[in-house]
């Protein structure tokens, strides 16, 4: 795959719905039957996590504006490659400057006092990091190491059941496993976004909605209204 594919498949490997502006939303929802109905019982997980951290006092704070600082980096190339449909040489050049730059980073942080926590950064915080790691593709074994400290830590983990989700998949997909949520779709040769592989596929939208995610049919929806793509079935 090119560099542009690269990319593509970057940006549609964590699409969390609710990301994009309320015009959007709006128009997603006309666009994929059932979608209005999922949302209304699954909040927006930023806004979820305004309200868990509306009364907590974290004990990094420098760490938690930090992240926010690179979370946002993350979404505005993505953005603008988004809104190019075909991004430029530039951009995609622009969006893995900011992931390298971003996982430097991070791993950093990591070394020095171990994955953040819920206490030190908060809900968003923890969405932010998570968000980093995500896209650190570049780094597999880094993307594993994160996995395994947050399944350890169970229900203190202060991620969501969906991005761990995402994460499980990126990680499998890494070592050449299928992927076990069926998050991961990527473009063929002929531009019609496929499923890569996923183990028990009879099984995939029981284990999506114990993750909290979508259903698969929902998803494939959102995919090709959201990148104007063909999605295979």
């Amino acid at each position: 795959m090119d560099r542009a594919g690269l990319v593509l498949l970057a940006l549609l490997a964590a699409w969390p719905f609710g990301a994009c502006a309320a015009d959007t939303d709006a128009a997603l929802m006309k666009a994929c039957p059932g979608l209005a109905a999922w949302a209304e019982q699954h909040p927006h997980g930023d806004a979820a996590a305004a309200q868990a951290d509306a009364h907590r006092q974290v004990s990094q704070p420098s760490l938690r504006e930090a992240l926010a600082t690179r979370a946002a980096a993350d979404t505005r190339v993505r953005d603008r490659a988004m809104a190019q449909g075909r991004p430029s040489q530039a951009t995609i050049e622009a969006v893995l400057a900011v992931d390298a730059d971003n996982l430097a980073w991070l791993k950093g942080v990591v070394a020095r006092q171990g994955f953040p926590t819920l206490a030190q950064v908060g809900a968003q915080g923890m969405a932010d990091a998570w968000l980093l790691a995500q896209h650190a593709d570049r780094d597999s074994a880094f993307q594993l190491r994160v996995l395994r400290t947050l399944q350890a830590r169970g229900r203190d983990a202060g991620v969501r059941k969906q991005d761990l989700a995402m994460l499980t998949d990126r990680v499998l997909l890494a070592q050449g496993k299928p992927q076990r949520y069926g998050t991961q779709f990527k473009p063929d040769a002929s531009g019609v976004l496929a499923m890569q592989p996923v183990e028990d596929e009879e099984g995939l939208d029981a284990r999506r909605a114990s993750a909290g995610l979508m259903p698969l049919a929902i998803y494939r929806c959102v995919l090709g209204a959201s990148y104007a793509m063909p999605v295979a079935h």
